[in-house]
């Protein structure tokens, strides 16, 4: 009776695949959708279904500062593909964060007439755009040097667009030395933290003390401000980029020190600060958000990958609850993902 039931299935064209489980990604049937046992090949197209209706949601309901809930399911459901390690080097992972990483690329080209366009890249990486300038903030490619999750070609065409690059703090998820070069190369300033890169490039220029700094781009219409922070020993400049006349911006690093918090209780009192970017799992943020006194923020580093065991993946989900938390302030915010960006305006 059995050898006559599979020999019917099989006349049907309905193909039943090796008792045995396949570890192997190869599946001979995938195009009939029928994965039983081959267990790879099932996560992997059930990761390529997932990242691209997730993209196509994203695409759909773009960063608002209030959240639409289609938007927060489709971060939740990525926060879960990013949670599963197997889906760290799958070609599908590479393809979903190319692919906004290459609108990025093409968006660059668009104009900004009035105030500020952000960009959110990989992990803590922003590039702000004014009508007169466009600077990047720990802009990095993510992955390793043999296969880094951003390609060649769009990474380095994306610091190709860029005006100047400055940097938080000497860790590989915020500081990357061949893009810095890739900066200097076109005549570009690179304004890193003490004792980072020296003698490298006159182009690239650490700062001789770890002390507030104010540094002018008037070619660029634009004052850096360097603040002091820390992650425990590591110098982490925060930097406040002051676009004059259109808004202030200011992305926090890896900032976790708490004897900075002691000044950061005042930073509001110098600048006025339109948009915070605090990295997601900063030291108090209620108290970092009082401190600075921002408009409006957009947090960074979730979903880290690498290095990170996925406790410390800080998933869009804990941001969000993190929010909630501090809807007292009313202070809006716009969570963003990687390749995505909003329009601020005063």
């Amino acid at each position: 009776m059995k050898k006559q039931i599979l020999t019917t299935l099989v006349f049907l064209g309905i193909i039943i695949p090796a008792i045995t489980a396949q570890t192997t990604s190869e599946n001979p049937y995938a195009d009939s959708y029928i994965y039983w046992d081959y267990l790879a090949a099932y996560k992997s197209g059930q990761a390529t279904v997932a990242f691209n209706n997730i993209d196509a949601m994203l695409q759909t309901y773009p960063p608002q500062k209030e959240i639409a809930m289609p938007r927060e399911l489709a971060l939740v459901s990525l926060d879960q593909l990013l949670h599963d390690t197997d889906n760290d080097q799958t070609e599908t992972f590479y393809t979903f964060i190319n692919t906004r990483m290459m609108r990025v690329l093409k968006d660059l080209d668009r104009p900004v007439e009035k105030g500020l366009r952000i960009y959110k890249l990989y992990n803590d990486g922003f590039i702000i755009k004014s009508k007169k300038a466009t600077v990047a903030i720990d802009l990095i490619p993510g992955g390793s040097n043999a296969k880094p999750f951003i390609k060649d070609s769009i990474i380095y065409g994306i610091a190709g667009k860029c005006d100047a690059l400055f940097i938080s703090h000497w860790h590989a998820d915020h500081a990357n030395l061949n893009i810095a070069k890739s900066f200097a190369a076109r005549g570009k300033r690179v304004i890193a933290p003490k004792g980072l890169w020296e003698n490298v490039d006159p182009m690239i220029q650490p700062l001789t003390e770890h002390i507030e700094t104010d540094i002018k781009f008037d070619d660029l219409d634009l004052t850096l401000h360097v603040l002091p922070g820390h992650q425990g020993d590591v110098l982490n400049n925060i930097n406040v980029v002051e676009f004059h006349g259109e808004g202030t911006v200011a992305q926090t690093g890896d900032q976790w020190g708490t004897d900075d918090l002691k000044w950061i209780d005042h930073v509001n009192e110098k600048y006025d600060i339109d948009v915070l970017m605090p990295n997601c799992w900063i030291n108090n943020m209620k108290r970092h958000l009082v401190g600075f006194g921002p408009k409006m923020i957009i947090t960074g580093h979730e979903n880290e990958l690498g290095e990170h065991s996925i406790d410390h993946r800080e998933a869009y989900w804990m941001t969000i609850k993190k929010m909630e938390l501090l809807s007292d302030l009313n202070m809006p915010y716009v969570l963003m993902t990687w390749g995505e960006w909003y329009d601020y305006q005063r």
